[in-house]
């Protein structure tokens, strides 16, 4: 019996030594496989990645939000478009891509926080159009909040509604999700998943089949950069954070009632649904999807300047911006506003 657990023993052992090393062999080809396409910038002791296509020209400059794990090589498609007009920045918010980790909260605050500081570390030009998508888009509200004078627009893509989610965990939970709750830190699980990652399982895991990224017309070398950013423990442990804040980032969305004058504007795709992408069925994806279009509704006309909700094709939540024409379409929108607001500019563009 000494000898079977000696043996197993071994056996742990070496898969450990093995997992240790698959990890540490894979993580330096990702380095030279996928370096960071933009530039860091120091905000006070920590780089965020910042990466910018175009020149500046009369139009506000774009600032491109991500959505709860996306990381700034995705958005290279609705880029393109967008950098013939103007110049516009997609960047990696803390401990993902390539961005150094933040062990603080992850307030909606701390993230709008991090994004004053990088835009004014990178002297970019004020007032700026935001883009976000999914979560980056509830980012956009709360940074309107805090710093309303920065913006010149605000577009959001598919973004989750505050009341529509705070209302379906009341209805799970059996009671109101507490606006801090959940906020201990994550020791046990952050721990737990550092180890699991540095030995190589995430990475096997983000390896397999998954359907929500193995979809053949995104943008492939982003694909294969996200993942390899995904299997290290930084991002793992951020997105595990995140998701600790996340009740908390739903009730700071909510406090924005007004979005004053703001030019405001909601892109859905034609196969949108839940936020979440669970509807189990045609017809129920399309009652969410009416729900969620009345909720942009109602948050686009808090402005005195309401473009509206408008429709483009896409599949899915990620396809819309990941999807070649998906893409181009979001980044017509995106012009088309900004061409409307020339007519009657919001602000005066400073240098």
């Amino acid at each position: 019996m000494l000898r079977v657990f000696k043996f197993f023993g071994w056996v742990i052992v070496a898969l450990i030594v093995a997992g240790f090393a698959y990890q540490q062999v894979s993580s330096a080809r990702d380095r030279a496989a996928f370096p960071p396409p933009g530039e860091f910038v120091d905000i006070g002791g920590r780089n965020l990645h910042l990466w910018c296509f175009g020149e500046e020209t009369d139009k506000p400059t774009i600032i491109l939000e991500g959505g709860f794990t996306f990381i700034a090589s995705g958005w290279e498609r609705v880029m393109k478009p967008l950098a013939e007009e103007t110049r516009v920045c997609a960047y990696d918010r803390a401990g993902y891509g390539w961005s150094d980790e933040d062990f603080g909260p992850r307030y909606g605050a701390n993230h709008v926080n991090d994004l004053k500081a990088l835009r004014e570390a990178s002297n970019m030009r004020e007032p700026f159009i935001l883009v976000g998508h999914s979560l980056g888009g509830m980012l956009g509200r709360i940074y309107y909040d805090h710093y309303p004078e920065d913006m010149a627009g605000l577009v959001m893509i598919e973004p989750a509604d505050p009341e529509i989610i705070l209302s379906e965990f009341e209805a799970e939970d059996g009671e109101p999700t507490e606006r801090r709750s959940g906020q201990k830190g994550c020791p046990v699980k952050c721990t737990l998943a550092t180890i699991f990652t540095e030995l190589g399982v995430t990475r096997l895991f983000l390896g397999g089949d998954i359907p929500e990224l193995d979809d053949p017309g995104y943008p492939q070398a982003a694909i294969a950069a996200y993942k390899a950013r995904m299997s290290r423990s930084p991002n793992v442990r951020t997105m595990l954070r995140l998701g600790r804040y996340i009740g908390t980032i739903f009730h700071e969305t909510a406090d924005n009632k007004s979005l004053g004058d703001l030019p405001v504007m909601v892109i859905y795709g034609t196969g949108a649904g839940s936020v979440f992408g669970d509807s189990e069925t045609e017809e129920d994806r399309l009652a969410d999807l009416e729900m969620q279009k009345t909720a942009w509704g109602k948050t686009t006309a808090t402005s005195t300047r309401d473009f509206g909700v408008v429709e483009v094709e896409a599949d899915n939540h990620l396809a819309i911006i990941a999807h070649e024409d998906s893409a181009n379409a979001v980044a017509q929108q995106i012009i088309g506003l900004m061409d409307a607001m020339a007519v009657e500019p919001a602000a005066p563009i400073s240098e």
